[in-house]
């Protein structure tokens, strides 16, 4: 497992106790030259890669700080662990300070992802063991494992890699190479925007001395005493800071109170005009009536008088009809008919008119109005 403290060290409080020890012993490695500081660190380990590629083995050698140092190419029949000592005496290093590692195809590596809530840190390894047993077909027993967390948006974004024990142990029969010489699996080709799949088979290889854990306890300590002046500090500054933010904010709270009302009351004459304007929108005008008229007066009929008004109530309007017509009594009903009048009735007694040789008439109807919508907000 490989957790980036550095970086996490904001996502929950109990990594900074680790992050802080971290953080001095790196300072007091780089006091040492760079020899000294990888012995003590127990880093010094040079890293020797086997690349599998078409009848031929990639020797691939590489620093504790993946400085590449040699890359050899050689036949993989001639491939066993004395050839392996051979080119490692063969560039001064030895083969007991180095951790040998194989690359094996990408399909043969299958790797998944975990978004976890960052207040599960102290039990990771848990949940990724029971999560994987129940979610994967693989079984412990049948595979490697290995994983990396780190830091996304407060929360821990897992990477892990799992290889079937077949596909390692097929690899290392090929290559004549005993399993318990292997330190580590990782594949030939990797995302760029992902960490490189890497799985560890020697823990121990990876524990520090104890002497240097006494060390680390002691500067852990030393960091801790002064983490906690800091953080008192912090804590009497931020105190003050936010008995001084509360107030302003209970002023602020009480003006935000005012605009929300005002903002209300806004809102709801707003909604009202908007219904208002809705329905003289849908309102039918003028030339609407004209049309209508038109259509339905038969053509021995003419009009002298067309006058649109509005009544009392909002939501009525009335039209009044004058002129003359060859059957005036027969309009009323004709004038009920139309779909958009109704309530049609005479205002004046029908009249003959000798001038024109037609009966003068005056009828009164009331407009047929829109129902009323529900402005959308």
């Amino acid at each position: 497992m490989q957790i980036a403290l550095s970086q996490i060290r904001a996502v929950h409080p109990s990594i900074a106790v680790r992050w802080l020890r971290n953080w001095w012993l790196k300072e007091f490695l780089n006091l040492l030259p760079e020899r000294a500081a990888e012995w003590l660190s127990d880093q010094g380990k040079a890293r020797l890669l086997l690349i599998p590629n078409e009848g031929k083995v990639i020797l691939s050698l590489r620093s504790s700080s993946d400085v590449l140092i040699s890359s050899d190419s050689i036949d993989r029949n001639a491939v066993s662990q004395s050839a392996i000592d051979q080119f490692l005496r063969a560039h001064q290093v030895d083969p007991k300070d180095t951790d040998v590692g194989l690359a094996l195809p990408t399909d043969r590596i299958f790797s998944r992802q975990l978004r976890l809530p960052s207040e599960v840190i102290g039990a990771i390894d848990t949940i990724i063991k029971q999560d994987l047993t129940k979610k994967t077909p693989f079984k412990q027993h049948d595979i490697y494992s290995d994983y990396v967390a780190l830091p996304d948006s407060g929360k821990i974004l897992v990477h892990q890699w799992i290889v079937q024990r077949q596909y390692v142990e097929e690899a290392l029969l090929e290559l004549k190479i005993d399993l318990e010489k292997l330190s580590f699996v990782t594949s030939d080709a990797a995302k760029t925007n992902e960490p490189a799949p890497f799985i560890n088979l020697s823990r121990k290889a990876n524990a520090p001395n104890l002497w240097l854990r006494k060390l680390t306890l002691a500067l852990s300590c030393s960091a801790v005493l002064l983490a906690i002046v800091a953080g008192g500090l912090k804590y009497w500054t931020q105190q003050r800071e936010m008995d001084s933010l509360g107030a302003e904010i209970a002023v602020k709270n009480k003006k935000a109170q005012q605009v929300r009302l005002l903002i209300d009351q806004l809102q709801s004459k707003k909604s009202a005009l908007l219904q208002l304007r809705l329905q003289r929108r849908e309102m039918p005008g003028l030339s609407d009536l004209w049309e209508e008229v038109t259509r339905i007066l038969p053509t021995h009929t003419w009009l002298t008088e067309l006058r649109l008004s509005e009544t009392a109530n909002k939501r009525e309007a009335q039209v009044t009809l004058s002129g003359f017509s060859g059957a005036a009594p027969s309009l009323v009903g004709i004038v009920d008919d139309s779909s958009l009048f109704f309530d049609a009735a005479l205002t004046s007694p029908i009249a003959f008119d000798p001038g024109e040789g037609r009966e003068r008439f005056s009828l009164q109807a009331r407009v047929r109005m829109p129902e009323p919508k529900v402005a959308a907000r």
